[in-house]
């Protein structure tokens, strides 16, 4: 069951919060600062919590309080045996502050028995201990250990919110993640490879694929992630058929599986080309 935020930060200065949630949409950044947030209200030494001026609070806005935990892929993946040393560390006694908190990010990339073997934490849990997953899309946390956990949403910004580039959180189709990532890389390298993919289909011409490369490995990542978004869009205005949001889906995942991001991208264009390219007129 889904609680907003606000209900959810009101439970934790109450003592109610749940010991396993799930916080899922906007972005990489955003759900990190409201784990944060919480664990700043959750071993605060003060009444007005928190205040952000005693020990714990100081400690945990410096990024080095012993009880903070954090998990992040390790590669592609996150795998069992991060999951196993975690596991050790929470069922210790806590070292300065009330509560452990334990962030596992980009938690759809848990594997399988990295997912199960996290099963027992959420099952029975350690005494004053907080697990947050944390991930884009909640889809993709088996459901063994997503209908354990208490879900939280967080919207993306608006437009007008977004301090940064606005052409990059646009073409990002409003995913934080996915703006800062274009911004890393160049927001016009980033336009220009999608516009001459696009070309090379509008004119149903395979050879004006080569003006894509040579390409980075990650540039491939994005520019198929940015198509997706464009794509979409296409879709939705009846300029493209849906089948093509299937075909971007498996090659995306392909080269998230070490699949050779030239050939994933003209096995992309080829099939694109079959279900009749573009209608952008």
């Amino acid at each position: 069951m889904g609680i907003n935020y606000t209900l959810l930060t009101k439970a934790a200065l109450e003592g109610k919060l749940a010991h396993f949630l799930l916080f899922h949409g906007s972005g990489m950044i955003e759900r990190e600062r409201a784990v944060r947030d919480l664990a700043l209200m959750l071993n605060c030494r003060k009444e007005n919590k928190p205040c952000r001026e005693c020990p714990d609070c100081k400690k945990m806005l410096s990024g080095n309080h012993p009880d903070f935990h954090m998990i992040r892929p390790q590669k592609t993946s996150i795998g069992i045996e991060q999951i196993i040393q975690i596991q050790g560390k929470l069922y210790r006694k806590t070292y300065e502050g009330k509560f452990r908190i334990c962030l596992i990010d980009q938690a759809d990339k848990l594997t399988l028995p990295a997912a199960n073997a996290l099963l027992k934490l959420a099952e029975e849990p350690p005494d004053h201990t907080l697990i947050v997953l944390s991930a884009g899309n909640a889809e993709g946390i088996i459901n063994t250990l997503r209908s354990r956990a208490q879900e939280v949403y967080f919207s993306s910004p608006a437009e007008s919110d977004w301090l940064e580039e606005t052409d990059a959180f646009r073409l990002s189709g409003g995913d934080p993640d996915l703006a800062r990532k274009i911004q890393e890389v160049g927001l016009s390298r980033i336009k220009s490879l999608s516009g001459n993919y696009l070309e090379a289909i509008e004119k149903k011409d395979f050879l004006k694929m080569f003006a894509l490369f040579p390409m980075e490995r990650e540039e491939g990542q994005l520019l198929l992630q940015v198509l997706a978004v464009v794509l979409k869009e296409m879709v939705i205005k009846g300029q493209q058929s849906p089948q093509v949001l299937k075909e971007i889906t498996q090659m995306t995942e392909a080269v998230r599986r070490q699949v050779n991001h030239r050939l994933a991208l003209e096995v992309l264009a080829l099939k694109h080309l079959k279900l009749g390219g573009t209608d952008i007129g």
